[in-house]
């Protein structure tokens, strides 16, 4: 895109970027990590979550585009921010750039509670896909500048930004394309809807009033929708609050009541089995559990309390048959052969036990809990040699270890 005359200023651009980089050092400065801020500093600054938002917290939706997770996460953004703002201040003019900018990004903040109302969203992401949608639509229907000289590549280069995007997204966890998604959505359509640059002033202003009252039912729509399908979420808080209250009684009738109506409502279902396993009622638990791992399979958390659970009740042959699931699933991580050796030790079957404690050993050498449980299973298989080599390594790491130390003591006692 080329353009005559006196360089262009880009004040909205520069203005959305100094906010973003303000915030983000004033989080830093109350003593928020520059690297990797937790879930709870960000809700500390104004990060979306469906708990809260849905509750009456709505300026989260606002709130959240400003806050990030990190320098890496603000960097990348702003970099974005500076290359599609700058093109879309040029060709929108100022207020329809400002408008598009918000309603697309509490638009994907929407989205982002919707689709992960557990969730901690934050970012100016989806503004940013809201800026390359609506650049998308308003070069594609020819509503640019007349004295602007749109290069030819730039529809391909923003469809290129969108997808890598899109794809990187998918790829890494952590990161909400539906904020993406809906961001975008919501670019493409009030890109298509804002007059073009040579529309006359009044006919320009009436199309803005349109666009800005669209773009108001549009986010009001959206948000009573969310509430409404998401009302679990909000009822899930008040449950907790019982929780607290040390009702649980009441909390586990409301929450039979909510997985009933809601039983894909992973956290719910994740809640309701933690209660009845204080309670111990074991079977309920385990199938509460069962239909949370079902829910969100990839939720590291759910895995790891059904497989303690199958565990703590001695259900050994599910126990293993779920943890080779996972080992196969994620073979790099340690803690999914740590509970397939401690299934096969419940079994007695101590020769696949060691194999599968090795195997963790080797993916977490510097962890006492995967070498002691090598050592137990050795032991216990009659490997008194094998079983001191193992604590041998464990005291040289942690010279204070007890256990390691007591467990030393008897298998060199042990008669070879």
């Amino acid at each position: 895109m080329q353009a005559t005359g006196s360089p262009p200023s880009f004040p909205v651009t520069i203005g959305l970027i100094a906010i973003n980089a303000l915030v983000f050092a004033i989080m830093v400065a109350r003593g928020v990590s520059a690297i990797r801020p937790t879930p709870q500093q960000a809700l500390a600054f104004g990060a979306d979550f469906g708990p809260l938002t849905l509750n009456g917290q709505w300026w989260r939706l606002v709130t959240s585009m400003f806050v990030h997770f990190g320098i890496i996460h603000v960097g990348l953004n702003m970099w974005c921010l500076w290359n599609l703002g700058r093109a879309a201040e040029t060709l929108l003019g100022r207020f329809s750039y400002l408008l598009a900018y918000f309603v697309s990004g509490i638009f994907g903040s929407i989205a982002s509670v919707y689709w992960h109302p557990m969730g901690v969203g934050a970012g100016a992401s989806g503004a940013i896909f809201g800026m390359a949608g609506v650049l998308v639509s308003f070069v594609y229907l020819k509503k640019t500048p007349a004295h602007l000289q749109i290069n030819k590549n730039m529809l391909s280069s923003l469809g290129t930004f969108i997808f890598y995007n899109l794809v990187y997204g998918a790829a890494i966890p952590g990161i909400s394309n539906a904020a993406h998604i809906g961001g975008l959505v919501m670019g493409l359509a009030v890109g298509a809807l804002l007059p073009a640059a040579a529309a006359s002033e009044s006919s320009r202003r009436t199309r803005l009033s349109l666009v800005a009252i669209f773009s108001a039912a549009a986010l009001i729509g959206s948000a009573a929708v969310t509430k409404h399908l998401r009302a679990g979420v909000a009822e899930l808080t008040s449950i907790r609050l019982l929780i607290a209250q040390g009702k649980n009684s009441e909390a586990i009738t409301e929450l039979q009541q909510l997985t009933a109506r809601e039983p894909q409502f992973a956290a719910a279902q994740d809640l309701l089995a933690s209660l009845y396993l204080s309670g111990g009622d074991y079977p309920k638990a385990i199938s509460a559990f069962e239909k949370a791992n079902a829910a969100d399979p990839a939720n590291p958390t759910y895995q790891r309390q059904l497989g303690t659970a199958y565990l703590a009740t001695k259900q050994y042959d599910q126990a293993i048959a779920f943890f080779q699931k996972l080992v196969r699933a994620s073979p790099s991580d340690s803690r999914n052969f740590l509970g397939l050796g401690y299934s096969y030790a419940g079994l007695q079957q101590y020769d696949s036990a060691i194999s599968a404690f090795s195997q963790a050993v080797t993916l977490d050498p510097k962890s006492p809990a995967p070498q002691f449980a090598l050592g137990q299973a050795q032991l216990k298989a009659g490997r008194f040699t094998d079983a001191q080599a193992t604590y041998r390594r464990l005291l040289k790491e942690y010279p204070n270890d007890s256990r390691a130390r007591a467990a030393l003591h008897f298998a060199s006692r042990q008669p070879h």
